[in-house]
């Protein structure tokens, strides 16, 4: 608690403050202002102690009767508080009989501080899905030359908003493919790529904006093959099953994500290539390497 400050000596008027806000010669200047002479023919006595979010004003006449007590907000400043406890002095002081005379003062209204209070901040309503979809285009590496292609993502888990726990937690699934690729047949050449549809679970793992999923799947796979150089050409399909996995990383900016992507899948059927009229086989192979770039949109956090 600070030292209580005092009234000027030419007053007659007492004014005390409990503490530095508001100043006693601000309180003091604008009473004089209000009440004039009638400063020096008072007794009276004003104490202005803070209570909490309030400061009270209390004014006593010279034999200790109690002229007004009143509850002032504090701030927005020191001088607007100083201004209010002001009126209430010198309408206390104005109002109070003096020797049977009427009121010198009237009472005015007392003007509280405003406290300005900043607008509501809307609250997003929180969804038990995190949602996040994305594409990317990227290369599969293969000899004696890659393809090139792209993929879909999307990634589906709880929302960290609900489930902090086991929003880690989710799905993942890429659909795509690359562009032909060659391998040599006994005669002739084949171009051949598969497209797949990848899903399995995913493990997400963040520190700050930095974001990575590790994940697992099992792709399903269309096999498209044509021979070429050959007397005579033939294309065909086929159905082939991989297990794989991989790994996104990137970097999240509000509701962007953008990535890089790095997968590998071998493949548990064989697929074997034959030139008609020839015994030998070629087999196209078992296995994928892709890495890609790619960006992804968080619709749902």
């Amino acid at each position: 608690m600070s030292v209580l400050g005092s009234a000027a000596a030419l007053l007659a008027l007492r004014i005390a403050v409990e503490g530095s806000c508001p100043a006693v010669a601000k309180v003091e200047a604008k009473v004089a202002a209000a009440l004039g002479d009638l400063v020096d023919e008072s007794d009276a006595t004003a104490q202005l102690e803070p209570l909490d979010d309030r400061l009270r004003v209390e004014v006593r006449s010279g034999s200790g009767a109690l002229l007004v007590v009143h509850d002032l907000a504090l701030g927005p400043s020191c001088d607007d508080l100083a201004a209010a406890a002001a009126v209430v002095i010198a309408t206390a002081v104005g109002s109070a009989p003096q020797t049977g005379a009427l009121p010198s003062v009237v009472p005015v209204p007392i003007p509280m501080p405003v406290i300005r209070r900043s607008p509501p901040v809307p609250v997003r309503p929180s969804v038990p899905v995190a949602l996040d979809v994305g594409a990317s285009v990227g290369v599969e590496f293969a000899l004696p030359r890659p393809g090139g292609g792209g993929f879909l993502w999307l990634s589906v888990g709880p929302s960290p908003q609900q489930h902090r726990t086991w929003s880690r937690l989710g799905l993942i699934l890429r659909l795509g493919g690359t562009s032909l690729k060659q391998v040599s047949l006994t005669q002739g050449l084949s171009d051949w790529t598969r497209l797949d549809l990848a899903l399995g679970p995913r493990l997400r793992l963040a520190a700050g904006l930095w974001q990575c999923d590790l994940f697992l799947v099992v792709s399903p796979a269309l096999v498209l093959v044509s021979g070429r150089e050959l007397p005579q050409t033939f294309s065909s399909t086929g159905f082939d099953l991989g297990l794989g996995g991989g790994a996104k990383l990137g970097a999240r900016l509000q509701a962007l994500f953008p990535f890089v992507a790095l997968s590998a899948t071998g493949y548990v059927i064989e697929q074997s290539l034959r030139v008609q009229g020839l015994s030998d086989t070629t087999r196209l192979p078992p296995y994928s390497v892709q890495i890609s770039l790619g960006l992804s949109w968080h619709p749902l956090p």
